[in-house]
């Protein structure tokens, strides 16, 4: 089979068992329903953006580079010296009047290039944003990916998926090795847990995203949600099973972070019960 192309001209063109992965953009239909996939037109549009960047800020260097070695006052000095000899070969020395020339001349050196140097401003502070804007959008779309496929694959019905998405964004973010996990700040969910872990708990908050018998609590069979969206390291709900099953199904970090939260470790003493 001949490799597939990430876009065809006509949707005729597409190989017929993958039709279903391309989508129309600009006329032409371009694979899109892959997770983790990027296509030239995000990568080529960011680094557009921060070529131009680049391109701009050297323009202002290149700018000021003749002003480089020169100081206000000296310039000032300099230009005040000039104007009092001139006066005083007349026997006129006039303070007043030197002040306001030395002034005039350096508004009139200084002016144009404050205002380039304004209206270079505004072009990084557009172009800034509009990078921003592209690298939030494609961070966007990489979680809906991920959510959506895990989504997926523990049944959650389709029309709940955008809602799905919402509350993900809501709820996770990205940490230092790239991975999506529960904030720090949320309340009702544990922290750090990871994409799986999250929909595990949304089974209790929310079961109405599965169907009646998807729903209510449910874990899709997998002990490693059998916590019930609980913390298994905290006093009131401890259980040294499911603390195994988490370091086991999740990870010794994600265990490390709920019983950092409870007031314990992992291997540690059962917290105290406050009050």
């Amino acid at each position: 089979m001949d490799p597939l192309e990430l876009s065809y001209d006509t949707q005729e063109a597409v190989p017929e068992a993958f039709r279903e992965l391309y989508v129309e953009n600009d006329g032409k239909f371009t694979i899109s329903n892959i997770n983790g996939l990027k296509t030239t037109t995000d990568t080529d549009t960011l680094q557009e953006a921060l070529r131009k960047e680049r391109g701009d800020h050297k323009a202002v260097a290149d700018l000021f580079k003749p002003w480089k070695d020169m100081k206000h006052d000296e310039v000032v000095t300099k230009l005040d010296r000039i104007k009092e000899l001139e006066l005083a070969a007349d026997g006129k020395i006039d303070d007043d009047k030197i002040n306001q020339m030395v002034e005039s001349r350096i508004g009139q050196k200084t002016s144009p290039l404050e205002r380039k140097i304004d209206s270079l401003n505004g072009d990084v502070t557009s172009i800034t944003a509009e990078r921003d804007g592209l690298k939030a959008q494609i961070q966007r779309r990489d979680l809906n990916d991920q959510v959506r496929a895990i989504a997926t694959e523990m049944k959650v019905i389709n029309t709940a998926i955008p809602d799905v998405e919402m509350v993900a964004h809501n709820y996770l973010e990205r940490n230092e090795d790239g991975k999506w996990i529960v904030r720090a700040t949320v309340q009702d969910v544990t922290p750090g847990m990871d994409i799986k872990g999250f929909m595990k708990e949304m089974q209790r908050l929310r079961p109405h995203w599965w169907p009646a018998s998807e729903g209510g609590g449910a874990n899709g069979g997998g002990s490693g949600g059998g916590f019930g969206g609980t913390n298994p390291f905290a006093e009131a709900t401890w259980n040294m099973t499911n603390q195994g099953n988490i370091i086991k199904e999740q990870g010794r970090e994600i265990a490390d972070r709920m019983a950092k939260a409870a007031g314990t470790t992992v291997g540690g003493l059962r917290p105290q019960k406050k009050g």
